[in-house]
């Protein structure tokens, strides 16, 4: 997985040299979603949230990452994959280049009319906007129907457990929940103290955009499951 570190604190939004701002600041506006376009019109995500950050282009390429606040200054650790993308998001002439040797790309940043400006590669610079919206909690009621075409419903609760059961009326599990970026591992297992085994654990993918837990198995015999949102 690559490492995303991240220095960063911003100065007054009316400032526009942002260069010369103190460093001894730290601005916590950017712990949210942001959403822009890259420099060929392409849409890029940055989202934050816990301690985790995600990059997203193009609604495919997605890197999970971790990162770290302290001064001005966005500083991107990862492979070759995510400093070409970041790259060529402010610069498309760049397409060309070998970034095979090369594991980190600084971006400065600063706030302006409610919007991120970041800017990197000289002069280039990419405008983006907050998105809430996507950036929902997920402790609540989710429903799937099943391979078998019977429906399951879990239930997410802020203290980190959960309970499933076969809907309507069926008879509750009780379990735990943590959230790792966008993966969501569930343990079902009957005492934390013992070594559960592959039934009992279950890795769901938040798919954020389409509001969705996506399952690839949930035990043995068991096929895809999507659980959707219930909102009522």
């Amino acid at each position: 997985m690559p490492l995303v570190m991240i220095a960063c604190a911003a100065g007054p939004a009316s400032a526009q040299d942002f260069r010369n701002l103190p460093d001894t600041t730290q601005d916590t506006r950017i712990l949210q979603r942001w959403v822009g376009a890259k420099f060929n019109g392409l849409p890029l995500w940055l989202d934050f949230y816990g301690d985790s950050m995600l990059v997203v282009s193009d609604r495919f390429n997605e890197f999970p990452v971790q990162y770290v606040l302290t001064t001005r200054t966005l500083t991107v650790y990862g492979d070759s994959a995510l400093i070409y993308l970041l790259a060529t998001a402010f610069n498309p002439n760049r397409a060309e280049e070998d970034f095979g040797f090369q594991d980190r790309f600084e971006m400065r940043y600063r706030f302006s009319l409610e919007k991120l400006i970041l800017e990197a590669d000289g002069n280039r610079r990419i405008t983006m906007s907050p998105q809430q919206t996507l950036a929902r909690p997920i402790e609540r009621r989710w429903l799937a129907i099943l391979a078998d075409g019977s429906q399951m419903e879990l239930f997410l609760r802020t203290n980190g457990t959960v309970s499933r059961r076969n809907w309507p009326g069926g008879a509750r599990t009780i379990g735990t929940w943590k959230r790792q970026v966008r993966d969501i591992i569930f343990d079902w297992s009957p005492d934390s103290l013992e070594t559960p085994d592959s039934s009992l654990i279950w890795v769901g993918f938040y798919d954020l955009p389409g509001q969705a837990i996506l399952f690839d198995s949930l035990g043995p015999g068991t096929g895809t499951a999507i659980f959707r949102r219930i909102v009522r």
